[in-house]
């Protein structure tokens, strides 16, 4: 609950309540209900997952959403914006400290979920 307070905290106007009656509306997965009708209460048009087969184009498209994975929307941000994304990474890098990791250490652990993002980048540096 310590990090649930912390984001909270550093993100108030992210929070949203997601009346009961708009989750029971949702056609995806059952346990993943609540997270479609967060995204339409929020207006959102993403769903970033690692779960995409409970979030089927079908049950998506009234709402006018997109799932996509960590992968591809992690790639798709740094082709927009490269410079941008490698300075987050760097700074991200930089703050570790419990354990302390390098640049590249942290691209081998982002390349778990997120192998064609961290490839990219890599090509590049």
């Amino acid at each position: 609950m310590r990090l649930e307070g912390r984001i909270k905290q550093a993100f108030p106007s992210a929070l949203i309540v997601v009346p009961e009656n708009i989750v029971q509306l949702m056609t995806n997965h059952p346990n993943d209900r609540h997270v479609l009708a967060a995204a339409v209460v929020a207006k959102a048009n993403i769903i970033v997952t690692s779960n995409l087969k409970h979030f089927q184009d079908r049950d998506l498209a009234p709402w006018q959403i997109q799932a996509k994975s960590p992968d591809e929307f992690l790639t798709e941000l740094y082709y927009l914006y490269p410079e941008q994304v490698i300075e987050v990474l760097q700074l991200q890098s930089q703050s570790l400290k419990k354990p302390p990791m390098s640049f590249i250490e942290l691209l081998e652990l982002l390349s778990r979920e997120a192998p064609r993002f961290t490839s990219n980048i890599k090509s590049q540096i």
